[in-house]
């Protein structure tokens, strides 16, 4: 049966798309993950059109009430189609980083070299949103096109025609639609304002310049693959040129990494952090994901740690007199203690031979710094200062004001700043600035908060203790107005002035 007895009249957009696909190469199974959107609904399409078996694994996340409809939908397309079909389901509680969280337990239960239906519009956003949150020629390189990324150069317009041409049923997220995202930002706003300016569809030309730094990333791979023959011995780090050691450490700390899904190169600060660690300035240093690498006898180590993205946990419920203005608990207090122990046993590796100066940036990091003083083995001393830039607002006024000054003398000595929450950054930025013109020896960050998503200057802070999503949130010394610093947990603040 041709594709037009098969198809009709979209035969013609179906044979366009796959002569532009990889996925008439072979004749074993092509797997697919459809969730019922467009973009997979297209994708599983075209890839019955191949005469290739096809099965379609679809992932129930039970996060929308309405999720397990979304499974039928696919059911109902793989019998029209005449393919396979596999339903997973998985649980995603909520609480922070639910999107990065999902992805992970998707990949999970989903099989190795499973096809996804990311377009090239796809591949253009992912390239902004690694400009945007700062990235190297890896970054920029984004998704590679090949068997499980096949639609690279297939637009969003053409899958949602082929869907309305065959006049298929289709799933609609409506959280794609939710700007206090990123990349929905990006997709809904930045890329038509760039096509504005450019007076152009920039699209193509961001895919462009993703296929281009692909070619030169996977070339400096292969040179530090061949020329770094062992990617833990320092002394052999030190005797090449510090871009190629860096290039074979951020694929040895990736290979390291446990797999739970899209695994991502380690960011230009933690290699940083980490070639600290080969010259022999620290012990050790932390990167994502709460682990960390460390040095002896010459060598390196990756040493794994529990994830720092963190589920809510429903026995976390707010006091009585505060829940009329609390969402669901972000971070518990159990994960909270357990995280701050884990902090200062790096704070005491890194800085064993220099005990620092722990600045305090009151009032909200009070808590943190009380318990992550004690949580620190080292003779350390203690200052405290106070910035604002919030008032008694749920939204950062962009002005610094300097409180309360130090009173130590920065002069040639570590300093350690203690923050509650990174949100902007811009804040803590100035400080640094601030900080810097009274000649400390170093000067590091270590907030137990970092909101995803909205730096405004690059996010070089050698320890984090939880990454959350973009919201307002109260508890264990954040506050709004005063209020709610005692609770011995972190929640969503949904009471007045929160939206």
């Amino acid at each position: 049966m041709d594709l037009t007895e098969r198809f009709g009249p979209a035969a013609e957009l179906i044979s366009s798309i796959l002569e532009r696909t990889p996925l008439r190469m072979g004749d074993d199974e092509l797997t697919v993950a459809c969730s019922g959107g467009p973009d997979s609904t297209a994708l599983a399409v075209v890839a019955s059109a191949t005469g290739r078996p096809v099965t379609l694994h679809h992932v129930d996340h039970g996060i929308r009430p309405d999720s397990d409809q979304d499974a039928g939908v696919v059911k109902e397309l793989a019998a029209w189609l005449g393919v396979g079909f596999v339903s997973h389901q998985v649980v995603v509680t909520p609480g922070a980083n639910v999107e990065a969280r999902a992805r992970a337990e998707r990949f999970a239960v989903l099989p190795k070299g499973v096809a996804t239906g990311h377009t090239m519009d796809d591949q253009g956003e992912t390239v902004l949103v690694n400009l945007l949150r700062g990235t190297g020629i890896d970054g920029l390189a984004a998704m590679e096109f090949g068997p499980t990324h096949p639609f690279l150069a297939v637009r969003r317009a053409e899958t949602h025609a082929l869907c309305q041409q065959l006049r298929l049923p289709v799933v609609h997220d409506e959280s794609n639609n939710d700007l206090r995202f990123t990349r929905n930002k990006i997709r809904n706003q930045l890329v038509p304002m760039l096509d504005q300016i450019a007076d152009r569809d920039v699209v193509p030309l961001l895919a462009r310049l993703a296929s281009l730094a692909h070619l030169d990333s996977s070339l400096l791979n292969q040179l530090a693959e061949e020329l770094v023959v062992d990617p833990t011995d320092v002394n052999e780090l030190r005797g090449h040129p510090e871009p190629l050691a860096q290039r074979a450490l951020r694929q040895w700390v990736r290979d390291q990494r446990p797999v739970d899904g899209e695994n991502y190169p380690p960011s230009d600060a933690e290699i940083r952090r980490i070639m600290a660690v080969v010259r022999g300035e620290v012990v050790a240093a932390q990167v994502s994901g709460g682990h960390r690498v460390a040095r002896s006898s010459g060598r390196l180590r990756f040493e794994s740690g529990d994830s720092t993205t963190l589920m809510a946990m429903d026995s976390n419920e707010a006091p009585q007199w505060a829940a009329h203005d609390l969402g669901p608990v972000i971070v518990s207090a159990e994960d909270i203690q357990r995280r701050v122990i884990e902090l200062g046993a790096q704070i005491t590796a890194d800085y064993a031979d220099s005990p620092p100066l722990l600045v305090c940036v009151l009032k909200g990091a009070l808590h943190f710094m009380s318990d992550l003083s004690m949580a620190i083995k080292l003779p350390i001393d203690l200052d405290f200062m106070a910035v604002s830039s919030y008032g008694s607002a749920t939204q950062t006024s962009g002005i610094v004001r300097i409180v309360k000054d130090l009173e130590a003398d920065l002069t040639n000595r570590h300093v350690l700043v203690v923050e509650d929450i990174i949100d902007s950054g811009l804040t803590l930025n100035y400080l640094r600035k601030y900080l810097s013109a009274r000649g400390p020896k170093s000067i590091e960050v270590c907030a137990l908060l970092l909101k995803e998503g909205e730096q405004r200057v690059e996010p070089d802070f050698r320890y984090v203790g939880f990454t959350i999503p973009p919201s307002f949130v109260v508890g264990y010394g954040l506050d709004v107005a005063e209020k709610y610093r005692n609770l011995d947990g972190i929640y969503t603040y949904i009471g007045e002035g929160s939206h």
